[in-house]
């Protein structure tokens, strides 16, 4: 893929701010994932739910010194973008934000509330831009540890407040896994889920963005995204001739790595404010955006707790386990996750030259905590588990405690000390008993027992 050149034009979303990302060739799209749908039905077949079933495998093996881990963390952190998430964006050149509303009685009177927007510029004339939500406690004597966050509907759809800007981001339909309409923009939707409350009641700031304005999530979605400030060529997987394939063409970028990206840019504009704690900063995500979360937390050490809730394959669980949703969906079905290199692996997973416990291990010496739910087999539980026990050895190299635990825990008793795991009892969510256990952990983290 070539990076930016002198062919560089503005795109119309970027010049009309408030347009929504939706793709420009929708039935393109939609013609390209129904040609998936044959192959993601044939994979679910595929996968094994039967703990009998998993195959022998053997692990790649951490150092076993720290000398050791220093030198192979700096490899390792090379090897998973090049193998599986591609290239990392850098940071751009220049943040800047602009205030766009206020209200100091959100929440239901109990916190600040700031909306603004994030303007990533470049000194060559290119520009992003993503809208930040961000609650602070209104009893606050100082500046508050902060929580950040991805959101997937927008930061409007899970606050109580009624009068949060809509997103521009999209959202999918009936036909459509993939995000390709206008955004409904629902609100009220689960408070459960993010938490708002909860968290600023605990004495933490929060902020969050939605992921689809940093990265809309479909197979189009490159040419709206962040990458646009760093690559001209950003055509979708079917706009790609079998000739520039033939010829070596290969994408080395993913939704994954621009997600984490979007994590990041959130603690520049929270250190550019200068109102929250961000010697303390949590990064917190579900599902495919537990994955980005998990990314920032390797490559930005400034998150000093990261938090991977349900995050399935891609992130915690074990490839080699062949158990759940394994790396064949994740690259054929949601292809615009990943980048290319990752095909070589589907269905060899006993040849790939990492495994996701040593992704884990590259949070520590920091906070790690890593939640599954007990009725969602497809993100593979126990695996996540055995993922994060093995991880555990690199924090003992720090002369840290970290998992101390050797068997895979009931439901709903959450184990370790620097690396953690829990698995709740219910499907594939986030709750309010997630968010207690990662608030305790940050109580623990940042010494606010007394708060």
């Amino acid at each position: 893929m070539s990076k930016n050149g002198s062919g560089y034009v503005k795109p119309d979303f970027i010049i009309n701010e408030d347009a929504p990302r939706i793709p420009d060739n929708y039935e393109l799209c939609l013609a390209h994932e129904r040609g998936l749908n044959f192959w993601q039905e044939e994979y679910r077949r595929l996968m094994n739910f039967d703990e009998s079933k998993v195959p022998p495998y053997t692990l790649p093996a951490l150092p076993d010194t720290l000398t050791e881990w220093k030198q192979e963390r700096i490899r390792l952190k090379q090897l998973f973008l090049d193998c599986m998430y591609g290239e990392f964006p850098p940071a751009p050149d220049k943040i800047e934000l602009k205030l766009l509303a206020e209200r100091s009685d959100a929440l239901n009177g109990i916190a600040l509330r700031r909306e603004y927007r994030v303007y990533c510029n470049m000194d060559n004339g290119r520009s992003f831009n993503f809208d930040l939500l961000l609650y602070l406690p209104r009893d606050s004597a100082e500046p508050p540890p902060c929580v950040v966050q991805l959101n997937f509907r927008g930061n409007q759809a899970y606050a109580p407040d009624m009068d949060i800007r809509p997103t521009r981001a999209p959202e999918g339909g009936a036909d459509s896994w993939h995000k390709i309409l206008p955004s409904s923009q629902p609100r009220g939707l689960e408070p459960g889920r993010m938490s708002y409350e909860m968290i600023i009641k605990r004495g933490y700031a929060v902020a969050t963005a939605c992921y689809g304005e940093i990265f809309p999530d479909n197979l189009d979605g490159f040419r709206k995204s962040c990458f646009t400030l760093f690559y001209d060529d950003l055509r979708p997987d079917c706009e790609i001739p079998l000739s520039e394939l033939l010829a070596g063409r290969r994408r080395n970028i993913g939704g994954y790595v621009a997600w984490a990206w979007g994590y990041c840019r959130i603690a520049d504009a929270l250190e550019k404010l200068g109102v929250t704690d961000n010697s303390k900063l949590a990064c917190v995500g579900h599902s495919r955006l537990a994955v980005a979360s998990l990314l920032a937390g390797v490559y930005d050490e400034r998150f000093k707790m990261v938090c991977c809730n349900n995050s399935g394959s891609g992130g915690a669980q074990l490839n080699r386990r062949k158990f759940g949703s394994m790396l064949q969906v994740l690259r054929v079905c949601r292809s615009n996750w990943v980048c290319d290199n990752m095909v070589q692996y589907i269905g060899r997973e006993d040849t790939m030259p990492f495994d996701q416990h040593q992704l884990l291990a590259l949070v520590a010496p920091r906070g790690l905590y890593v939640a599954s739910s007990g009725k969602d087999l497809n993100a593979d539980p126990y695996g996540t588990f055995l993922s994060v026990k093995e991880a555990s050895k690199i924090w003992n190299l720090y002369g840290l405690k970290g998992l101390e635990c050797e068997e895979m825990p009931p439901e709903n008793s959450p184990v370790g000390c620097m690396a953690r795991y829990h698995v709740k009892t219910g499907k594939h969510s986030i709750t309010p008993y997630d968010w207690e256990q990662y608030l305790n952990f940050a109580d623990e983290l940042f010494d606010r027992k007394n708060n």
